[in-house]
């Protein structure tokens, strides 16, 4: 299945680009980033720490088996990549070249955001799944007005980690550790 949000080149999916038309459709009709059905009374967003950091996620919420799919299938969510790709997937043809298609109107469209040139190269991040209730879906919006993302409520349902970090595993065991002890 390719993700509703996921761009498309030439009929051939860009896993791990975003288009953002779609992600913006999804955002301003509370649409499922996988399968594009309207979220229901419960859904997920996936959170890294700089999203928490920001306020928002930056990604249009999931069903909860969407979340599902999406920890299977994903290289980013399941751990299967440790790093993101060393230049931006837009930037380049998926088939790793430039598109030669002197009409493709698409290719213009794509330049590199500023996050994915950041994000090239640099170490996963790590992913939680907050679940939320229709009541707390907030859009986040810049400053022409176009939602970007979803706000983060202070008290999220529920908060599961989905990606863990080798990093960050040796972080929670170090701060399980010092609590066992009373430190």
């Amino acid at each position: 299945m390719v993700p509703y949000i996921s761009y498309t080149h030439n009929g051939l999916p860009v896993f791990g680009g975003l288009d953002r038309r779609n992600s913006t459709r999804a955002f301003e009709h509370a649409l499922c980033q996988i399968c594009e059905r309207p979220l229901e009374r419960w859904f997920y967003v996936l959170v890294r720490p700089q999203d928490e950091g920001v306020g928002y996620a930056t990604e249009p919420g999931l069903h909860p088996p969407c979340l599902k799919y999406s920890e299977q299938a994903c290289p980013m969510l399941n751990g299967t990549r440790a790093t993101y790709r060393p230049d931006t997937v837009i930037a380049r043809h998926p088939a790793g070249r430039r598109c030669d298609d002197p009409a493709c109107r698409r290719c213009p469209a794509t330049a590199p955001s500023a996050e994915s040139q950041v994000r090239a190269g640099r170490k996963a991040d790590d992913w939680d799944a907050w679940m939320l209730s229709a009541d707390q879906y907030e859009l986040h919006r810049d400053d022409h007005g176009t939602a970007v993302g979803i706000q983060l409520p202070s008290e999220p349902k529920r908060v599961r980690r989905v990606r863990v970090s080798p990093e960050r595993k040796r972080g929670l065991a170090l701060m399980a550790a010092l609590k066992e002890l009373g430190i």
